[in-house]
């Protein structure tokens, strides 16, 4: 049960992460955006790795470095900087909601990729999540087709992300099972997701920090989504340690729920929840009992 745990953490910290992007993100572009969160989610992680996994770190072959390399693109030049901008375009709650697919992308890499063979129960499950959260924003969904084409490019977006994080996920499971410390996983893929995107982002970045040009506080917001994001990575990777693909996914692809109920706590004035919004967060709660049940058959 403490993969279940982890995983509700890490969905947790997935929709804050959204929720301060949206928000630094009304003052600074999405790409520096997307470079100051993952600079500033490397910075937790390699300090908990040189003190709690520093032998993982020496003992890491040199061939390792190309997955993580792989994992970097994949997690972050793939995954984040297209979530930041999808975000950008439709909002949080729609975005988060489309990027929850990764479930399913998830679920067919460890499936075809990685060997794992999820039960009936199980896989009823995943389908509930599913549908509960494509339930839970279908109005909202329409109306931004309806209110702006540009909408399209942002559901894109969010499906081309879920794509990478499905992948980063089977990904991240096989180099936390053969090398050792999450810890270690994270902050590598960080650093690499940070080389891989400083050459797109990173000069606009460092205009953000300037002090004085009012775009400072927008700044410190996506500095926050990538505390948030620390968090979450890692605990998904520790979950990921501890239990297969197909049970970890579904349950921290529930973090659309979590992004959207945020939403209206937080920031109301920006995204629109409906009634609709209740109805698949039910669903999605009963895909959620129906994958833990699963997985302990």
């Amino acid at each position: 049960m403490l993969a279940v745990g982890l995983s509700l953490l890490a969905g947790l910290g997935f929709a804050s992460t959204a929720i301060f992007a949206r928000v630094g993100m009304q003052g600074i572009k999405p790409m520096p955006a997307t470079f100051i969160s993952v600079v500033v989610s490397f910075l937790p992680a390699i300090v908990l790795a040189l003190l709690f996994a520093l032998p993982d770190i020496k003992a890491l072959p040199p061939a390792t470095y190309l997955w993580l390399l792989g994992l970097g693109a994949l997690n972050f030049l793939g995954g984040r900087s297209q979530i930041y901008l999808a975000i950008n375009l439709v909002g949080a709650a729609r975005a988060s909601v489309i990027g929850g697919a990764s479930v399913v992308f998830s679920t067919v890499f460890a499936v075809a990729l990685a060997g794992e063979r999820p039960n009936g129960l199980l896989l009823l499950g995943i389908a509930a999540v599913v549908i509960g959260l494509a339930a839970a924003t279908k109005q909202s969904v329409q109306e931004g087709w309806g209110r702006d084409k540009k909408s399209l490019l942002g559901y894109l977006l969010a499906l081309g992300a879920a794509a990478s994080y499905g992948g980063a996920n089977v990904m991240a499971k096989h180099l936390t099972l053969v090398y050792g410390s999450p810890l270690v996983i994270t902050a590598f893929g960080l650093l690499f997701g940070i080389l891989l995107l400083a050459p797109f982002a990173g000069p606009q970045a460092v205009q953000s920090l300037r002090i004085g040009d009012g775009r400072l506080r927008f700044a410190g917001f996506a500095s926050l989504s990538g505390l948030a994001s620390a968090m979450a990575i890692i605990s998904l990777y520790y979950a990921l340690q501890r239990a297969d693909v197909v049970l970890v996914s579904p349950i921290t692809s529930t973090n659309p729920l979590m992004t959207i109920f945020m939403a209206r706590m937080f920031i109301s004035q920006m995204e629109n929840i409906t009634w609709q919004v209740v109805a698949g967060a039910a669903v999605a709660v009963l895909g959620i009992v129906l994958v833990v049940w699963g997985s302990t058959l």
